[in-house]
């Protein structure tokens, strides 16, 4: 059965990253996943079943790591946010 939504985040480098899904593991209310695109580093993000990590060792560039992450996605639609996003309850 397919999701509801994916939520791609390609990220280098980001500051605010893992409060960004933390924020939206927090406020998700529907059937939602989150695909976050390491791209070229290494963070520290939490384990959630909702939450799929890619690690690119070398970058690729924001473009084609969305494109990678929207690929892996199991939903009907699709969003692209910047790793330095909040989000309201059910947004």
């Amino acid at each position: 059965m397919a999701k509801d939504l994916s939520i791609l985040i390609p990220a280098r480098n980001e500051e605010f990253l893992k409060k960004t899904v933390e924020d939206l593991l927090f406020n998700i209310e529907a059937d939602t996943e989150i695909i976050v695109v390491l791209d070229g580093y290494e963070t520290e993000l939490p384990v959630n079943p909702r939450l799929q990590v890619i690690h690119n060792p070398t970058s690729i560039g924001q473009r084609a790591a969305t494109n990678q992450a929207c690929k892996l996605s199991k939903a009907k639609y699709v969003v692209k946010t910047d790793a330095h996003c909040a989000f309201d309850k059910g947004f």
